[in-house]
């Protein structure tokens, strides 16, 4: 007998068990979980009525492949080994709410990572990923618009992400809540870990939660780029990074009155040697080599470590163990068996302390928002690569030359002429004072009685006009030679000015 499998419901195929069958459709019919609707009872219904129905359903299933995959699934069995383990964290929820989805990201054939979603406050609870498990060969861009997960909204629809615009997002976030407002996506497992495909993956708004702009960069260079730097550390003492990031303190505000917006981000990691390495991609993925430097600092020990962020204040983000994140957070282990238990967790940590300080050091005083790195090709909504910088046109050119060849010049031209006249003004200003010089010294010497000193006058007063005769003489050959220049500069602006009219023509 087959018995055909969907989140929440199983479905046998064998024709004695029809009674079995219809009790199984009725459930799914009368379900409240939106994915069940009355489309899914009529692709089940198709499934059940036997193995030739069941192949039209498998090859119409491989006749759409999708660029991006995401699957909705009961457990986290088919991408267990994101996990510490291949063991979950635990007390995340009641594993049988209906407003919890488990989701292994699907990416070109590749699993990448796993997210628990919550689809009341339509934001991930968390997202559990690897370093290095960097799959895929393609080189990582960031998709506009974001992908998102068709089958939260309707378990009947294929298993494919997808950035199209359509209905869906009545239990999730879409595109479109972004546009017009003050918070941006957000990554929760990010960006900057890969260069590949997987880095491509974790641009869907299942893992991301609402960010200021501000907030997002100060989460990037506090927490995302020291991380980097933990898991390169990790992998060159031949160990396995395994991380889980998510939001914490829901707020009252709601993106587009739909996404809550998290109070706070944690970041729990586990540096550990994994204890299965059956069923394992991630041993066989390649890493980011190019990525990684020969400076990377060196830790030759099991680690586990956490950070925690007020997303509304200006307050640095806090250094915790991982027990007291799950203390904050009211959960059970987050890893298996990796600090959240260890005795000398408190001794590593202080020996990680001075690593992160190391690496800070390393980091400089570089600043990089993640949102600012170099971005790869876009693709448009039917997959087709997007150049980042179209061919210039005529029109470009022209405003171009303007920018770049009239705008810088044409601010000191223009005010030439009233540099010089300041100057004149100033040359004047010094005769003036050599006027008022000889007044002063006469006035003193004709109250001086001795011969001898009023020798010495006269004498000073010869000088003195010499000095006052060269001056007023040589004014007014300056202030010919001021009034040409200005005539010269003024017309050199006037032809600025046209050549700036010209290109402006040229433009409108």
């Amino acid at each position: 007998m087959v018995r055909i499998c969907l989140p929440h419901h199983c479905f046998p195929s064998g024709p004695e068990d029809q009674g079995r069958q219809e009790e199984a459709l009725n459930e799914a019919a009368s379900s409240p979980r939106p994915a069940e609707t009355q489309g899914m009872k009529h692709i089940v219904r198709s499934l059940t009525m036997g193995p030739r129905a069941l192949l039209w359903f498998l090859l119409l299933a491989v006749s759409h492949p999708g660029t991006v995959r995401g699957k909705v699934v009961q457990d986290f069995q088919e991408c267990s080994w994101f996990f510490q383990d291949k063991v979950p964290p635990q007390g995340f929820g009641n594993d049988s709410s209906s407003n919890l989805v488990r989701i292994c990201q699907k990416y070109k054939n590749h699993y990448h990572f796993a997210t628990l979603y919550r689809t009341d406050l339509r934001i991930p609870v968390y997202s559990a990923y690897r370093y290095p498990c960097s799959m895929g060969e393609d080189k990582a861009y960031r998709p506009s618009p974001w992908f998102h997960e068709p089958q939260i909204d309707d378990l009947s629809l294929p298993d494919e992400m997808t950035n199209k615009i359509n209905s869906h997002g009545e239990l999730q976030a879409v595109s479109s809540d972004y546009k017009d407002e003050v918070y941006q996506q957000g990554h929760i497992y990010p960006f900057s870990l890969n260069n590949k495909a997987s880095g491509t993956s974790t641009c869907t708004l299942t893992n991301a939660v609402p960010m200021t702009p501000t907030a997002n960069k100060n989460w990037y260079n506090e927490v995302e780029a020291v991380v980097v730097k933990l898991a390169r550390t990790c992998r060159k003492s031949g160990r396995l990074m395994y991380l889980v990031t998510g939001p914490a303190n829901p707020t009252e505000k709601k993106l587009n009155n739909r996404i809550s917006v998290p109070g706070s981000v944690w970041t729990t990691l586990c540096c550990t040697f994994p204890q299965d390495q059956n069923d394992d991609p991630c041993q066989s993925s390649s890493p980011n080599e190019e990525l990684e430097g020969e400076d990377e600092v060196t830790y030759n020990k099991d680690f586990s470590y956490a950070f925690m962020k007020d997303l509304e204040s200006e307050a640095k983000a806090e250094h915790l163990t991982v027990m007291e994140v799950q203390h904050r957070l009211g959960v059970g282990n987050i890893f298996n068996s990796c600090g959240s238990g260890s005795q000398d967790e408190g001794e590593t940590f202080k020996e990680i302390e001075d690593l992160i300080k190391q690496i800070k050091m390393s980091i400089g005083d570089q600043k990089l928002e993640e949102d600012n790195l170099p971005q790869p090709p876009s693709e448009d909504n039917d997959g087709n690569d997007l150049v980042i910088k179209q061919a210039e046109t005529p029109l470009e050119l022209a405003r171009e030359e303007v920018y770049e060849t009239i705008c810088p010049s044409i601010v000191t031209t223009v005010l030439a002429p009233f540099e010089k006249i300041a100057n004149a003004t100033i040359t004047f200003a010094q005769l003036i004072a050599a006027v008022l010089r000889v007044i002063r010294v006469l006035a003193v010497t004709s109250l001086r009685i001795p011969l001898g000193i009023i020798y010495n006058s006269a004498s000073c007063l010869t000088i003195m006009a010499k000095y006052l005769i060269v001056t007023v003489f040589s004014v007014p050959q300056d202030l010919l030679s001021i009034v040409v220049s200005i005539v010269s500069d003024t017309a050199h602006a006037i032809s600025c000015v046209g050549k700036l009219i010209g290109c402006l023509i040229r433009i409108l």
